[in-house]
């Protein structure tokens, strides 16, 4: 096999290729590596490259979550986590103590100020949170714990325990999913550190995954 067919070797080129200033390159490059590698379930070059030029580190089989436009730098994304449409992470508020609070005054990126006057945050989310359709995670949440759930179009202003389910606007903890114990059992597996291929060739641990707990 020639060395330009070896998929291997494209995943790298295309890696390389994505560092081009086109917004028409990169969806070119994205689309070409989610294609030769399984989509956003599997491409490990797609997560090579939201590290390398967006600083946005994704964990294996998340989806959903590949949009610098709406996830900011610096966000830290667990394994198995499922990203509905329109979901926007926000890593800064504009300044309310200032005399405006126009980004003109306080953002360098558009030429006026040399230095930036707010506090950009980072958020950790953990592994397998499902956070629905439109929710918006505001700059004063830090970490979405592991199992979480956010329900669509909620606005979150405060860091979400494991297992939790938050709805609303400001988003409120409802209920959570399992028992304290169960909780701690489901943790302790470590499940989530596993590839799903090594879940999958169990067949009485995969139907784990996919009966109903505690009653439900």
């Amino acid at each position: 096999m020639i060395q330009g067919n070896n998929p291997d070797f494209i995943s790298r080129l295309l890696f390389l290729v994505y560092a081009v200033k086109s917004a028409a390159i990169k969806d070119a490059v994205i689309r070409t590596v989610c294609k030769l590698e399984g989509g956003e379930f599997h491409s490990k070059t797609l997560r090579a490259i939201f590290t390398k030029y967006h600083d946005i580190n994704i964990g294996m089989y998340s989806y959903g979550c590949f949009s610098p436009e709406n996830i900011p730098a610096g966000t830290l994304i667990g394994r198995y986590c499922s990203f509905a449409r329109g979901i926007l992470i926000l890593n800064g508020s504009h300044p309310v103590i200032f005399k405006s609070t126009h980004p003109f005054f306080y953002n360098p990126s558009l030429g006026y100020t040399d230095r930036l006057l707010i506090e950009r945050t980072k958020i950790v989310i953990g592994n397998d949170v499902w956070i629905g359709a439109n929710a918006t995670i505001l700059p004063s949440v830090s970490h979405i714990a592991d199992g979480a759930i956010i329900g669509a179009g909620s606005v979150v202003a405060k860091n979400v325990l494991p297992f939790a389910v938050v709805v609303g606007n400001p988003a409120k903890t409802i209920r959570y999913r399992f028992q304290e114990e169960t909780i701690r059992k489901i943790v302790q597996s470590g499940w989530c550190d596993r590839d799903i291929e090594s879940i999958k060739e169990n067949p009485s641990e995969f139907a784990e995954f996919t009966r109903t707990w505690e009653g439900h």
